[in-house]
């Protein structure tokens, strides 16, 4: 009974959720829980399953249901509350081994839970059996699972199939990637490099040779301060020039 009553339960207060307070569905939730054993309790025969069928059996429309009249009361929650998002005109039939509902006079029935289906899956059977959790969101009914349907046959391809090479990547291919440790050095990119002391006199050479176009424009140029600058210049730098 417990399995049967769970899943009744779930399934109703899967409708209040994301509509009440969380507390409250929670609090309301465990009522109706001891409401509905207590009213099942020497009415459940599991080797006659059909047997009260119609007394527990829970429903929203009509007179109200005194299941849920004491959980709402029990609870605190106002049962106007609780009937406003529930579906109207709400079976649902906890039997043993079957759990089912339908909504409407005239509505399918539709099987939440049946023993018979979930008998050769023990897995699934275990996770049914689990207590009540007040986290659960929303509750979806089990359909029948209809037979898988044969898969359609392959189109005809004269080619051969096709497989899919690994991508593969030597060092130096796998470098040029972002993802390389290392970078690939070209000989003409070390050489266009200059060590801080090469770039200083460079610099140096390049002030000297604008001083000196400076002073050869010049119609006033002592020949004293040329040869004062040629020899403060570092030999080398004359020898490059």
């Amino acid at each position: 009974m417990h399995i049967e009553v769970q899943v009744a339960l779930n399934f109703v207060i899967s409708y209040l959720y994301n509509k009440l307070p969380r507390r409250r569905v929670n609090i309301f939730g465990e009522e109706l829980e001891k409401a509905l054993k207590d009213k099942f309790l020497g009415h459940w025969y599991p080797d006659r399953p059909c047997r009260g069928s119609a007394f527990r059996c829970l429903k929203t429309g009509g007179p109200l249901d005194p299941v849920l009249e004491r959980a709402a009361r029990e609870s605190g929650v106002p049962v106007r509350d609780v009937l406003e998002h529930l579906p109207r005109e709400l079976t649902v039939w906890v039997d043993p081994g079957e759990v089912s509902y339908r909504i409407g006079e005239k509505g399918a029935v539709k099987v939440l839970f049946s023993s018979d289906e979930r008998a050769a899956d023990e897995r699934t059977d275990r996770e049914v059996t689990r207590a009540f959790n007040p986290e659960a969101q929303c509750f979806r009914p089990v359909e029948p699972v209809a037979a898988p349907s044969p898969p359609a046959p392959a189109a005809f391809s004269p080619g051969p199939p096709f497989r899919a090479q690994p991508l593969t990547f030597t060092t130096a291919t796998f470098a040029q990637t972002k993802f390389g440790s290392t970078k690939l050095k070209t000989s003409s990119k070390r050489a266009n490099r200059m060590s801080p002391t090469e770039f200083s006199n460079y610099i140096k050479q390049r002030a000297v040779q604008q001083q000196l176009a400076a002073r050869a424009l010049s119609p006033a140029t002592d020949p004293a301060a040329y040869f004062m600058a040629r020899r403060d210049t570092p030999a080398h730098l004359l020898l490059a020039n």
